[in-house]
């Protein structure tokens, strides 16, 4: 059955100026992309190119109406490191902005900025900027345009510049001068282990948002992007993120890719310039062939579909991108491929020699050819003969396909010195829309002749080096094995456990584990131990999978009650052995699970077992932080751990007070006689307990307990909301559930969250009780959970009981809520309304500051570095205390000129004099003192 897919012959778009250098100049292309200004604004592909020509300047075409729409020229020596960017902004309805910035070596790198400001039909202004590259070693590989993340551009959607060098290193430019605003060393791309840091190269990178990330490779995990401030969303927050394919310089090479993010404003430190990009994730390539390199390896990354495609040694293989790393879905093997440009998920255009092809990767198929004349007619192609010396002096690279156009229907190449477009016709939607989409029905009887399959030996296949949540799971017990030194191990071990020696097994264990635990049990409740936590999960991960579980099997084991039901329990108990699981992070139900499964033993669990364990070996609760602290818990085993908690803290429904308070019956009372000196010992005793609890509160387990709470709140918050409102219903009464409410709104008032900014009282600062920035989205959040798991019915009903037992109160709460809520929105509305005064003001201090005139530089330990330090001064004049908002700052008159040449020169008074005056507008006002 023929195919619905047609290629119609190539035509020219566009004749290119060949470069100076014939053997040695290519072309590089970059694409256009258009927008409008403000936070969250989309950036949208235009149908434009940008063409870098060695030795020539950049020229725009527009490929719909193929013309030129402007040229850039650069130094005849001149030579591009990148392809360009470029990127069109409309700023009103009369005015736009066209920047395009380019990377070039000549005598030194450097980074350039043509800018051409439109206003009306006809008016334009054009105007260059150059920046200077250090360290011309490791040259510019990459640049994009990105959306403002630090100072006070951020908040009008200012652009800046990102480069990428060839080690890694990340640099962010100013999007109008070019000044470095932070920079992210190659360390950064990869994680803080020791065994990471190797030399490697980047051979590609693509600029994508959080939104295609987290839905096409994290598919919909909120959890990842825990460090923003706010939820990612397609239309609202999407910040920019950077995807990087490196190679490792060493022999044999390998290849990984990362994911990383860029520094925000929250994480910003007095560190200077060093901003580090956080990587979320960091995988190697599977199956990396060790032969060598036959040219240049290509990819194209769909992040939104999560699928990478790589071309290397005539072989096109695609990944399917994911959060346990990469993973090969098919490989298409092609004798004489030179590029390839995705069309779609399920078609592929790929160039050869003589010409191109349609191929479905999935199927393994042809769909539709057409010749080029590559090696043949080329001069058809051309729209005026060149000489033969110029027809066999190709540029190298130009033989290439660079763009797809999904609205034209058109695929952009480079043929000798011309710009070429391919016509595709493909299937059409409901809608009636084009789309280059390939059925199976299409690659039916269309099999590529001579192709075969790629099978994957098991002697190639390679271990995933991967720092995913896959590197988390437990591996297989079951699993054959001959290791000799697991067996030996496995005896010993058995030996001491079944004579029940808990020293030498738990010193038999941990020296197993390879961990060398040298803290107190008493060091798991403080914050200091954080870098101690990290460092122990880190070497955690080369430990073998099988020695978790068997230690965890040993641990634990299903105890039956008296009821008949199964419970868990810790029946060994091994201090060293128990702390690394914890602290480590390998004490999870899943891993428990698989452990009792393995020993033969009722592998199900319920939900708070785990907790409850935790609790009955250790009540002042200092394990059960580290268990919430270190380890994975769903939002069952959360609210369970608050729970238990709050019960330790006698909050809720389930205290001794209020079930007293229940059975009350007035002030009547009707004593026998000799019964008063057994109700005056009861009495007693209630005081001796309410006052052992109060001590109990007041001493060192209270902040154990805080802590855990606060833990278990922030852990609880990253969960789905269906999973929290469910475990509350299901695992907490009515009354627990509004004492939960009770303690967020406690968090609300400690963190000062309903205090207001203008009316400021310095006896309501309460710095006992630092919070987050984002504290009120995380109480928020909560509240709104429990106020779904009571329900509309339990609140209508006034089932709804207090703390106090009052069912009465219900009311109140609802009304106390409503009040808290609107106190803590006229907060943040006064915060933001500071935070625009203080910019300002900062704003205008940063303008003042480089309006100064520079002082001269002069060697170390030169009066010039010594002195000049600023002295504030108390001024007496009204006028000058008032906030500078809305001014701006004088720009002084440089004292020096710089003539033709290069020759600086000292201006006169009387120049200084005239640029003063020309600086006055046309209708400014004047002060005169006299």
């Amino acid at each position: 059955m023929p195919s619905k897919f047609s290629l119609q012959n190539p035509y020219v778009v566009a004749s290119l100026p060949r470069p100076i250098d014939i053997n040695n100049g290519r072309y590089v292309v970059g694409e256009v992309f258009g927008g409008a200004v403000g936070a969250g604004a989309k950036k949208r592909k235009r149908s434009e190119l940008a063409i870098g020509i060695d030795g020539e300047g950049i020229n725009l075409y527009d490929i719909s109406s193929s013309k030129l729409i402007t040229s850039y020229a650069l130094p005849p020596l001149s030579s591009f490191t990148c392809a360009p960017s470029s990127v069109r902004i409309r700023i009103s309805k009369t005015r736009a902005e066209r920047r395009t910035y380019a990377s070039t070596s000549w005598t030194q790198a450097q980074v350039t900025l043509f800018r051409d400001v439109t206003e009306g039909p006809s008016s334009t202004t054009s105007a260059t900027t150059s920046h200077v590259i250090q360290k011309t070693e490791n040259p510019i590989v990459f640049m994009s345009t990105t959306a403002a993340t630090m100072g006070p551009e951020a908040l009008a959607g200012a652009l800046d510049l990102l480069v990428v060098k060839k080690d890694g290193e990340i640099h962010c430019l100013d999007g109008e001068t070019l000044q470095e605003k932070w920079i992210s060393p190659a360390a950064a791309l990869v994680t803080q282990d020791a065994g990471q840091a190797i030399e490697a190269e980047i051979e590609y990178a693509h600029m994508t948002n959080a939104f295609a990330v987290s839905q096409g490779v994290f598919k919909g995990r909120q959890d990842i992007f825990a460090m923003f401030n706010e939820e990612i969303s397609q239309d609202a927050f999407n910040p920019d993120m950077l995807v990087l394919i490196s190679k490792t310089t060493a022999n044999p090479s390998s290849r990984r890719i990362h994911i990383v993010t860029l520094p925000r404003r929250s994480s910003v430190h007095v560190n200077g310039l060093q901003h580090s990009v956080h990587p979320l994730l960091f995988a190697a390539f599977p199956f990396t062939s060790s032969a060598p390199s036959q040219g240049a390896t290509t990819f194209s990354i769909q992040v939104s579909t999560g699928t990478l495609m790589q071309l290397h040694n005539n072989t096109l293989t695609t990944f399917d991108l994911t959060e346990t790393g990469l993973k090969e879905q098919s490989s298409l093997s092609t004798n004489t491929a030179k590029s390839f440009l995705r069309l779609s998920n399920t078609s592929i255009l790929l160039s050869s020699e003589d010409n191109l092809s349609v191929i479905s990767p999935k199927y393994q198929s042809i769909l539709a050819t057409v010749d080029t004349g590559l090696s043949g007619d080329r001069e058809s192609l051309k729209r005026k003969r060149d000489s033969e010396h110029e027809s066999k002096s190709i540029p190298a690279g130009s033989h290439a396909l660079k763009a797809y156009f999904p609205k034209l229907g058109a695929a952009i190449a480079i043929v000798d010195s011309n710009l070429v477009g391919i016509q595709i016709e493909g299937q059409y939607d409901r809608k009636g829309r084009a789309r280059a989409a390939g059925l199976l029905i299409d690659s039916i009887g269309c099999a590529i002749p001579g192709h075969q399959r790629h099978r994957i030996s098991d002697s190639n296949i390679a271990k995933l080096d991967s720092e995913t949540l896959s590197a988390y799971q437990a591996a297989s017990m079951t699993a054959k094995t001959s290791d000799a030194t697991w067996t030996s191990r496995m005896q010993i071990l058995e030996k001491s456990f079944n004579a029940g020696d808990i020293d030498k097994f738990d010193e038999l264990m941990i020296s197993t584990l390879s961990a060398k635990v040298k803290k107190t049990r008493d060091s798991l409740s403080t914050t200091e131990d954080q870098n101690f936590d990290d460092a122990l999960k880190r070497k955690a991960h080369a430990t073998d999978r099988r020695w978790i579980l068997y230690a965890l099997s040993k641990l634990f084991s299903c105890v039956e009650l008296d009821s008949g039901k199964r419970q868990l329990a810790v029946s060994f108990y091994t201090p060293k052995s128990f702390m690394w699981l914890i602290t480590a992070g390998f004490m999870t139900v899943t891993n428990i699970q698989a452990a009792l499964k393995i020993a033969n033993a009722q592998s199900s669990i319920s939900s708070g077992e785990l907790v409850n364990a935790i609790c009955e070996i250790n009540p002042d609760m200092e394990f059960l932080l580290a268990l919430i602290r270190n380890n994975h818990l769903d939002a069952a085993e959360l609210v369970c751990a608050l729970r238990l908690l709050m019960e330790s803290l006698e909050i809720g429904g389930g205290n001794d007070h209020t079930k007293q308070l229940l059975l009350t019956n007035g002030d009547e009372t009707d004593l026998a006689d000799g019964a008063i000196e057994d109700q005056l010992e009861q009495l007693e005793q209630e005081a001796e307990r309410d006052l052992d609890f109060a001590e109990y509160q007041l001493g060192p387990g209270a902040g154990i307990r805080g802590q855990a709470i606060s833990a278990a709140f922030t852990k609880l918050y990253a969960c789905p909301t269906n999973s929290i409102v469910q475990a509350l219903q299901s695992h907490l009464s009515t009354q627990d559930t509004v004492a939960v409410m009770y303690l967020l709104r406690m968090q609300l008032s400690e963190g000062s969250w309903t205090s207001k900014h203008l009316d400021f009282d310095p006896s309501e600062v309460n710095d006992e009780y630092p919070s987050s920035e984002n504290a009120i989205i995380l109480i928020s959040s909560l509240l709104c959970n429990c106020i779904d798991a009571v329900g509309a019915g339990g609140w209508l009903s006034g089932d709804t009981r207090l703390v106090r037992s009052d069912p009465f109160d219900a009311q109140d709460l609802v009304s106390g809520l409503k009040l808290e809520v609107s106190a803590a929105l006229e907060a943040i509305e006064e915060a933001t309304y500071l935070k625009g005064i203080i910019s300002e003001m900062v704003r205008y201090g940063q303008a003042v500051q480089n309006a100064l005139p520079k002082e001269p530089k002069g060697e170390k330990g030169t009066p010039a570095n010594k002195k000049h330090k600023p002295i504030t001064l108390e001024s007496a004049d009204p006028d000058q205390r008032l906030l500078p908002l809305g001014l701006k700052a004088e720009q002084l008159v440089s004292r020096v000129r710089v003539g033709g040449g290069g020759e600086i020169n000292v201006r006169s008074s009387r120049d200084i004099g005239n640029r003063k005056s020309q600086k006055v507008g046309k209708y400014s006002l004047e002060k005169i003192v006299i």
